[in-house]
């Protein structure tokens, strides 16, 4: 199964996290939401968005979470890294979130539970899971006058 995360709206004031669409196989599945993006390289513990790339998914148990969860494998700079449920940058620490509603700034609804499921029927079918994520910005468009997104 091919998930991707494609980042879209950073919000530069308090929170300076990012929200992204969440696509299944091509289909909008749900929103994410991320901490700061920064430049290659630079890391702020429990306070920085996992590099964009592409990451092999595997369903596991978390220990800390006490629960079957998708774990990202590979992640440079980084360990333990889940998709889970969450509002704010303060519920990722470094984990990209996932949710049903987005104000564009904050998300709720947890998706973690119907995502978990998905992942762990591919899994059980004998298929690999892998999230690709994309910064793809949202910019205004002054002749169209519209939003664009830039790949």
């Amino acid at each position: 199964m091919n998930l991707t995360i494609y980042r879209h709206t950073p919000n530069t004031k308090e929170d300076r996290n990012i929200i992204g669409d969440l696509h299944v196989n091509d289909e909008f599945f749900c929103y994410s939401l991320e901490d700061e993006i920064r430049p290659d390289g630079v890391k702020v513990y429990g306070k920085t968005a996992i590099p964009a790339g592409e990451y092999e998914i595997n369903v596991t148990w978390s220990n800390r979470f006490k629960r079957n969860m998708p774990l990202l494998l590979n992640v440079p700079m980084f360990k333990g890294v889940r998709l889970h449920g969450g509002n704010t940058s303060a519920h990722s620490h470094g984990c990209p979130l996932v949710a049903f509603n987005t104000d564009g700034v904050k998300i709720w609804g947890t998706a973690e539970k119907e995502l978990t499921k998905l992942l762990t029927e591919a899994e059980n079918n004998g298929e690999k899971n892998y999230l690709t994520i994309r910064n793809s910005f949202l910019s205004y468009d002054k002749e169209a006058k519209k939003d664009t997104i830039v790949w």
